[in-house]
């Protein structure tokens, strides 16, 4: 049944309820990517090692995906007001005792609570605006719904470059907690409740719930730690697989069995939410895998700074962000599938184009290559989420929208997990292919070693030490190059992977306007 809201202060509700919602939905998911840059920094400070440090990320990815699958019930059985309040209290709760965290253990408890905050405001901030927005603003809906699911962690490295270079980093969680507490306080005040009134609670699936938690924490584990353990030839990696395949076979014949089930999977009957899920999970594995490695290329092989990295990256964080909002006016009047093709043929374009980057890439080049993909990956994510929506009926659009979300965390973290596989191996390769050529028998690398030794000579050393010092020149002038080229290949490789989402996108049959909504 559709239902009217009063506007507030002279202004349509939709907008109050999106800038309400945006708040929590932003400042979420800019924590996905805000820590990573900072992670060296926090390696003293809480006493750990690089491995150690990476179950930071790790924890918050696991709580998150977690919490996203009880969003629909939880909705249910409350409101879908109290879901958002409830996820940011938890949320700037866990972000004060992250930032003040001086063990390892303290940070990893606060970071898997504050997953739980993200799991249960992104989902249900995507409900809320999908329901809102009249059927004619589907796209713009989720367009600015993308502001926060792909502008942010597009922001994340360079807000945290800037935080951790002025202040500390703890200030990448203490930022959270003035902008959270107005971002509640408003939900207290404005935020109405827009469950549909035929929504009814159903009983919680709780052997469902743990079968699915131990899955997802199990995959993510084994996706983010596969690299560092060496994959199969770790017992640990190869008991995280065994566990996943078990857990996730025994949650799929009790959920057939169940009347009510913790994720409604006979959403998947749908083939239009199939489909936009799944080129959903396409997509959400080279961005976020290209989000990887650009501070990466920019940090590790050209030596920018921290902030500079982040500075490089704003102007297409903009880009990104200006285009989700018109990409998703756009699929209005044009129509969500031909958006969505246009958007990914340019996409996967710019994704190999990215493998233009080698050692002396101008930062203006990087610049503009970077905002040139940004800005076609901007409408993909609305495009595809309200597409899929199209055919699920309102008391299942919290549950559709927590499938996207999980299915976006999963997706990217496998993402990340290519291209760090990718970036090391073909590294190793390129670099023992390159060493095979540097030898005293080869004319120019003789030539360029005894330059060097003169070189170094000139400055004063004596000769052992100079040849000491060549040595290990041309030792890190092949790493580099060896590292470029792999950064090349990894470019490649994720461009193609994202080619395998445009052949499906031509059976999104997506009638323009569609959208089942509660009038304004």
């Amino acid at each position: 049944m559709a239902r009217n809201f009063e506007p507030v202060l002279g202004i349509s509700y939709k907008w109050i309820a999106a800038i309400i919602v945006m708040i929590g939905t932003f400042m979420t998911l800019l924590d996905t990517t805000i820590v990573d840059i900072t992670i060296p920094k926090m390696l003293a400070a809480l006493n750990t090692d690089t491995y150690g440090i990476q179950w930071v990320i790790i924890a918050y990815m696991i709580g998150s995906a977690v919490a996203m699958t009880i969003v629909g019930w939880l909705g249910a059985a409350t409101s879908y007001r109290f879901v958002y309040m409830f996820g940011m209290v938890i949320f700037l709760t866990m972000s004060v005792i992250c930032g003040q965290a001086t063990s390892l253990t303290e940070m990893l408890i606060g970071r898997l609570i504050q997953g739980i905050g993200e799991g249960l405001i992104v989902p249900i901030s995507m409900t809320i605006l999908f329901l809102v927005f009249p059927k004619e603003e589907a796209g713009l809906a989720m367009g600015i719904y993308g502001l926060g699911a792909s502008f942010a962690p597009a922001l994340g490295p360079t807000i945290g470059g800037f935080l951790t270079e002025h202040l500390s980093w703890r200030w990448i969680f203490y930022v959270n907690v003035p902008v959270g507490i107005i971002g509640f306080l408003l939900a207290v005040m404005l935020l109405e409740d827009v469950k549909p009134e035929d929504e009814t609670p159903w009983p919680f699936d709780w052997v469902g719930f743990i079968l699915l938690a131990i899955f997802l924490g199990s995959l993510i584990t084994f996706i983010t730690k596969g690299q560092e353990k060496g994959w199969l030839q770790s017992y640990f990696i190869i008991s995280l697989i065994v566990i996943s395949v078990v857990s996730l076979i025994a949650f799929l014949i009790w959920e057939h069995y169940q009347h009510y089930p913790v994720l409604d999977l006979s959403l998947f009957k749908d083939p239009i939410f199939t489909i936009g899920v799944v080129t959903l999970g396409i997509f959400s594995l080279t961005l976020y895998g290209i989000f990887y490695l650009m501070p990466l290329y920019m940090e590790r092989l050209r030596m920018y700074p921290t902030l500079l990295s982040g500075l490089i990256m704003l102007p297409g964080s903009i880009a990104m962000g200006i285009s989700l909002i018109v990409g998703g006016a756009l699929s209005d009047r044009i129509g969500v599938r031909p958006i969505a093709i246009l958007c990914m043929v340019f996409f996967v374009i710019f994704s190999y184009s990215l493998s233009i980057f080698d050692l002396y890439t101008p930062k203006s080049v990087v610049l503009m290559m970077f905002i040139l993909w940004c800005i076609p990956a901007g409408p993909l994510f609305p495009t595809l989420t309200t597409g899929s929506l199209q055919n699920v009926p309102e008391t299942k659009v919290n549950i559709g929208s927590s499938i996207q979300n999980v299915t976006r965390l999963v997706c990217g973290s496998i993402g990340t997990a290519i291209a760090t596989t990718i970036l090391e191996r073909k590294a190793s390769y390129f670099f023992d292919m390159l060493s095979c050529h540097t030898n005293y028998g080869h004319s120019p690398f003789l030539l360029a070693w005894q330059r060097a030794v003169k070189g170094f000579m000139a400055k004063g050393a004596c000769l052992s030490f100079a040849k000491e010092q060549a040595n290990a020149l041309i030792d890190l002038y092949i790493k580099a190059h060896a590292y470029f080229i792999a950064y090349q290949a990894s470019f490649k490789i994720l461009a193609i992977l994202a080619l395998l989402g445009l052949p499906i996108l031509f059976f999104f049959k997506v009638e323009k306007n569609s959208k089942k909504h509660i009038a304004i």
